[in-house]
């Protein structure tokens, strides 16, 4: 058949490409189909990644003339793609559980990686692929309960599946993930519509300081490193979500094909199946429908390729036992770091996110018929009417009820709501500054606010709102710090 052929064809440009450059978009060409639909089709029929195959196919030439030449180690490495001796090294080792040197001097026994060839077979199996699903999954986000931050509530799940039961909740991890305690503004051009410190600050070391704080160990593994071994990972997958507990991951919206949310820096890996080379990523929705094998609002099945721009986060033993008082009053302490964030490449926190803001509204970005706007105005208004104004201080209360010892926070609070609330009365369930913005034009809806943002007399008027605003968080910033008894 011509289509048996042109997969051969293009297993045939592999080999003769081993030590030269591998060129896709010529695979492509061969097969007739998007690389993307080759890469799927590969994975499903060979239980491994396109870039694998070439990867070990590498090592497996490589190794032959480590056996069989005299050539220098250094020169195979380079001619089969890699930079250094080092990284072949690690590389060869990770493949044969021997280095390289090692393998020719005792002229090991290294099992080939042959090459693929396609042939057309039928045959009848028993059953269907399923999915191998976490038991009790749940939707992630809950707008209706102000559960809008993603990292907060992934954790929460997996503290669940930990065993950990309904403390911290989403509120508690909130706060120490400084979602609930600084406003977010970014001044780039935003498509798409993170607006949370957990969001901005994605990565590494973020996730160990959360991880840290909450007691447990972690693996955070890079796209690179995921897509460099990737074998291995899905075998880790497998392992925990065989275990009911949730891989943790770290991704974009835009580099995640099929994605339908508007949120998209965490979600979570809950299922797997064909061995793990496709994997179920669980993200915002509150309709999961658990009986269904597919529920397409709710989940993303995705392929593993070995070319995947996710991290991977994989919770490790508990380290040691954390009390909530001890959550509490290390959120408490982490405030003013989170308000005085100093600006990341565009993105701002704090007072100074009102303040930028307030000057881009005045520079007339808004106005823009060209601009998004919910994706650039809409999410920040999401962002600080979740957390009252931007500075959520229950977690205060709930310290002091816990020991009468903290009941000092009480009034802490107190002179903390009274800087930000004064004269911006809260109506509604509405923080007064929520509510000013809406007075305005200026709030959550979006065709409110392309007529506020061509009206000079309104667009002054929203400006000098957050201006006067930024300078309350100022005010709440010194309230804190002038408490030494934390």
């Amino acid at each position: 058949m011509e289509s048996i052929d042109r997969l051969n064809r293009a297993i045939h440009y592999i080999e003769k490409n081993l030590q030269n450059y591998v060129d896709y978009d010529e695979i492509s060409k061969i097969t007739l189909s998007p690389i993307s639909a080759f890469q799927r089709f590969f994975c499903l029929t060979t239980g491994m990644a396109l870039s694998e195959y070439i990867r070990r196919r590498r090592l497996s030439c490589a190794a032959n003339d480590i056996l069989n030449t005299s050539e220098k180690i250094i020169d195979i490495a380079v001619r089969y793609g890699y930079e250094s001796a080092d990284a072949f090294s690690v590389a060869f080792k990770r493949e044969y559980s021997v280095s390289p040197s090692f393998a020719r001097q005792n002229q090991s026994a290294l099992k080939p990686f042959h090459r693929l060839h396609y042939t057309l077979s039928i045959k009848h199996i028993e059953g269907d692929a399923k999915m191998k699903r976490i038991k009790n999954s749940r939707p992630l986000l809950d707008g209706g309960k102000g559960h809008n931050y993603g990292l907060p509530d992934c954790m929460k799940f997996i503290l669940e599946c930990m065993g950990e039961g309904e403390k911290p909740d989403f509120w508690d991890i909130a706060a120490i993930t400084g979602d609930t305690v600084a406003q977010v503004y970014n001044r780039n051009l935003s498509i798409g519509c993170e607006y949370c410190p957990s969001g901005y600050l994605a990565g590494a070391e973020n996730i160990k300081y959360i991880f840290d704080t909450l007691g447990y160990n972690h693996e955070y593994v890079t796209a690179n490193e995921l897509n460099a071994d990737n074998g291995r990972y899905i075998k880790k997958i497998v392992e925990m979500i065989d275990r009911d507990i949730p891989v943790l991951v770290k991704t974009n919206l835009h580099d995640m094909p099929d994605w339908n949310s508007d949120v998209g820096t965490h979600c979570l890996i809950v299922g797997y199946n064909h061995g793990g080379n496709i994997v179920r990523l669980l993200f915002h929705d509150t309709d999961v429908n658990q009986n269904a094998d597919t529920n397409q609002t709710s989940y993303i099945d995705c392929i593993l390729t070995g070319e995947n721009k996710m991290d991977l986060i994989f919770i490790g033993e508990k380290q040691r036992e954390v009390t909530l008082e001890e959550l509490y009053i290390k959120a408490i302490k982490k405030m003013t770091h989170w308000l005085t964030l100093p600006e990341r490449d565009g993105k701002c926190f704090g007072a100074m996110a009102f303040r930028v803001w307030a000057d881009d509204i005045d520079a007339g970005r808004f106005s823009d018929a060209n601009i998004p706007l919910w994706e650039n105005y809409g999410v920040y208004v999401a962002h600080l009417a979740t957390n009252a104004g931007g500075v959520s201080t229950s977690i205060f209360n709930k310290l002091a009820d816990m020991n009468q010892s903290y009941s000092y926070l009480i009034p802490l609070s107190e002179r903390i709501n009274k800087a930000l609330e004064d004269g911006n009365a809260s109506r509604d369930g509405r923080c007064g500054l929520w509510v000013k913005l809406d007075e305005l034009g200026a709030g959550m809806d979006m065709d409110e606010v392309k007529i506020t943002m061509r009206d000079k007399e309104k667009l002054s008027k929203v400006s000098a709102l957050f201006r006067d605003y930024a300078q309350r968080l100022d005010q709440v910033v010194e309230i804190i710090n002038d408490n030494g008894r934390m």
